[in-house]
């Protein structure tokens, strides 16, 4: 395997191309402290310095958690309540002002740490923006419905053939066809004959009559046996019979497995993510198996996969970390950077067209969908739209897919007891390029403030 040195956007990371299977390695040297327990710790000084009433040291380790995880709200609400508590007005202001610029909400009334740094002006305003921040904008519409849970659709994709959206679901392991006007239609269950599992992934290749389905044993899968824990494959199946002609297993390699969203390339790359472990897996064009292609210790939450159909770029989306670009040719990778209005925690969805990402964020307050601008090497964003922000019909948005001129997308992911989907669609050209706050509208404000307070 080779190995090289990437950078990230807030520090060097080290990744992982790979040439040859993954095995797992017998464990005979003492092991390094993994990200995930970092962050532990540093949460337990946290919680321990603010008990203690050590701001300082409460300060010191949302830095290092801000830094591990630059889009995480709660470290940098922490920040700011570090900086009241001692005092420093114009840092807290500083965190404020980057928080409302990336599009978070928060008030920080709520809060009695504030107390000390509330007497000013720029406190005032840029409160104002952070609680403004939660209100609805930009457009979206429901398309159609779709039979079932919510949360139970892990997968869509538009199938140009049968002019249907395809969904597939976890609990039964189907593929459902549904039309524009909601008219749906079962085209495959998972049984003993097909071996499929959950549906995690969809796929549609026209122009060379392929669907491809990731396929994960699951618990959440009606037919999970104990004995197909950590199985999962991806399924080539004829687009127009659905007969299945070919099955590519996740190699063993002691590690776990749990595929989820795949994509295919014009020339006929497949790409699964792993969400039980963090790995990229590829099976080429001339290729028979599925290959572990890229790994990093750094990924904590794969959510999403989408690729530039001549395989220049593939972008993996990231919970918590964000979206990592890939160079396929060339092996090399880097968290996706940007302008300070950029923020991609959250990420439950991306998808790629003409140069720009067209990211749904779930997992992020307040839920929304943004446009990034990407510059010419696809690893930078120029610009970042946000589309639609907290709409009514918004329960935690998920998977979604792009069709003509609109992103069509989950809406009620979170809707537990929904009896069915929300398809939401959203013009894919919505929404204005997100800026800094207005120097002029804030003198205004304060203008009008000193006026009422004379009258």
């Amino acid at each position: 395997m080779s190995r090289i040195i990437l950078a990230g956007v807030a520090a060097a990371m080290t990744v992982l191309l790979f040439t040859a299977p993954l095995q797992a390695q017998p464990d005979t040297a003492p092991k390094a402290v993994s990200q995930s327990e970092q962050i532990s710790i540093l949460q337990n000084q946290s919680e321990e310095a603010y008990a203690a009433g050590k701001w300082v040291a409460f300060y010191i380790a949302n830095m290092k958690l801000s830094e591990m995880h630059p889009y995480e709200p709660d470290y940098m609400v922490n920040i700011v309540r570090a900086c009241a508590l001692l005092e420093r007005k114009s840092t807290a202001y500083h965190y404020m002002l980057l928080m409302q610029q990336q599009g978070m909400t928060f008030d920080f009334d709520s809060t009695e740490d504030t107390a000390q740094i509330r007497d000013t002006e720029a406190y005032e305003y840029i409160n104002m923006l952070l609680k403004n921040a939660a209100g609805t904008s930009g457009v979206g519409a429901a398309a159609f419905t779709a039979p079932g849970t919510p949360a139970d659709f892990r997968a869509i994709a538009w199938d140009g053939s049968r002019e249907r959206f395809l969904l597939g679901t976890v609990g039964e392991g189907t593929v459902m066809a549904v039309s524009a006007d909601g008219e749906a239609e079962v085209l495959l269950t998972a049984d003993d004959e097909n071996g499929l599992w959950a549906i995690s992934g969809l796929a549609v290749d026209v122009k060379n009559k392929r669907l491809w389905v990731s396929s994960a044993a699951i618990p959440l899968f009606s037919g999970f046996s104990p004995a197909d824990t950590n199985h999962g494959a991806v399924f080539e199946l004829d687009l127009e019979t659905l007969e299945i002609v070919g099955q590519y297993n996740f190699p063993v390699d002691g590690l776990k497995h749990e595929p989820g969203s795949v994509a295919v390339t014009d020339d006929g790359h497949v790409y699964v993510i792993n969400r039980a472990a963090p790995i990229i897996y590829r099976k080429t064009p001339e290729g028979d198996q599925l290959e572990a292609f890229f790994a990093s210790p750094d990924l904590l939450a794969l959510r999403d996969i989408a690729v530039d159909p001549d395989n220049s770029r593939v972008f993996i989306a990231d919970a918590y970390k964000g979206i990592l670009t890939i160079d396929p040719v060339a092996e090399q990778a880097a968290l996706l950077s940007g302008p300070e209005t950029m923020n991609l925690g959250g990420i439950e969805s991306i998808e790629y067209g003409n140069g720009m990402l067209f990211v749904v964020q779930g997992g992020f307050q307040p839920q929304r969908l943004v446009r990034l601008e990407l510059d010419a090497s696809g690893a930078t964003v120029q610009s970042v739209a946000p589309m639609a922000i907290a709409l009514e019909e918004f329960n935690r948005p998920g998977i979604g897919t792009v069709q003509g001129e609109n992103l069509y997308y989950i809406a009620n992911s979170g809707a537990d007891d929904a009896k069915s989907a929300i398809i939401m669609k959203t013009p894919l050209d919505a929404g204005v390029e997100a800026a800094a706050p207005d120097v002029m509208e804030f003198k205004k404000l304060m203008d009008t403030k000193r006026q009422q307070k004379k009258d």
